[in-house]
């Protein structure tokens, strides 16, 4: 016998956090205050205290049911995952969660977020320490999700990927002008250009820590005109 489905609007209990489409800030969240289910539809009240107002949530039950629930506010991740690192754990994946979790990475300067095996990368538009030979020897050898999300972390996996199987591997770069395409594609290339040096304590690479280039990896990195 088939277990009996959960009702979504059971999920709905009073002080259950959801978000709301905002023309100024794209997404705003209200906190649920009292609800009314009746057979006829269903009118829910949310407090909005950026704003200093309610939001009223109301509609048909005929066409809740018709969308499979689908028209419900999107419900707010609880504190624990705010600001995860992998997109794929959060409990509601859903385009405010997106952007929230984006959101507050990147005010704390963590402008990488993994999405299951997608590195999602926002452009810093500011100079970083994040691509120094130091930490580019913290991800050499290390597996994916050892360490905080980055394109060196991805750049290993390949790379290692295809040492071990000896097949080729491919990274794809891509987003909208400006996003920081070109930047990132350099930084891969040079990982991949020093990256058995970086295990190398005395190599001239490794120990450059001002970011001087080797002969070889000034030859990969002159390939990126043609690879783009």
């Amino acid at each position: 016998m088939a277990a009996p489905q959960e009702n979504p609007l059971e999920v709905y209990a009073k002080g259950t956090k959801a978000w709301f489409a905002d023309e100024e800030e794209g997404w705003i969240q209200g906190t649920l205050k009292d609800k009314s289910v009746l057979p006829a539809g269903v009118k829910m009240v949310f407090s909005v205290d950026s704003r200093g107002k309610d939001i009223v949530f109301e509609s048909p039950m005929n066409k809740l049911v018709a969308s499979k629930f689908a028209d419900l506010p999107p419900l707010k991740n609880p504190p624990m995952l705010e600001g995860i690192d992998d997109l794929s754990n959060l409990s509601y994946l859903h385009e405010p969660a997106v952007l929230h979790n984006i959101r507050l990475r990147y005010l704390q300067e963590q402008i990488y977020t993994y999405s299951g095996i997608v590195l999602i990368a926002m452009n810093p538009f500011q100079r970083l320490a994040l691509y120094t030979p130091d930490i580019m020897r913290e991800y050499s050898g290390k597996r994916r999700g050892e360490l905080e999300p980055h394109l060196f972390a991805v750049a290993e996996e390949a790379y290692r990927t295809m040492i071990r199987d000896k097949k080729n591997q491919s990274i794809i770069v891509s987003g909208e002008s400006g996003a920081g395409k070109t930047q990132s594609a350099k930084y891969i290339m040079r990982y991949f250009a020093i990256v058995d040096d970086l295990e190398k304590k005395t190599s001239p690479a490794a120990a450059d820590g001002a970011g001087g280039t080797t002969e070889i990896e000034e030859a990969v990195l002159s390939t990126n005109p043609i690879m783009e």
